[in-house]
């Protein structure tokens, strides 16, 4: 009778190890889990961020190429800088009235 107590209560001991085993291994798991869902939303994040950069960076260097062909034409076309406007004055009395 003595043989069956120690038996159920080894069996008993093993079973609770194995519980608090399994539970921690569970706790592991979820604790990996939630950080591995942190890292992919702060990475989608910094994704999303570098993808912005890259589409602002590209419209900068698109504008500055355009700026440049622009320049070269002006230059080609032979037009100069107006360095100051002279406006033609014309008075009241000459202008004709429907």
């Amino acid at each position: 009778m003595t043989l069956a107590k120690t038996d159920s209560q080894r069996f008993f001991v093993i079973a609770v190890l194995l519980a608090t085993v399994l539970v921690c291994f569970y706790v592991f798991q979820v604790v990996k889990l939630t950080e591995a869902g942190y890292e992919r939303g702060e990475k989608t994040t910094a994704i999303n961020q570098l993808k912005k950069d890259t589409a602002e960076l590209k419209l900068s260097v698109s504008q500055q190429g355009n700026l440049e062909n622009i320049e070269e034409r002006v230059a080609e076309s032979g037009y100069q800088k107006v360095s100051s406007l002279d406006y033609i004055v014309v008075s009241e009395a000459s202008v004709a009235v429907k």
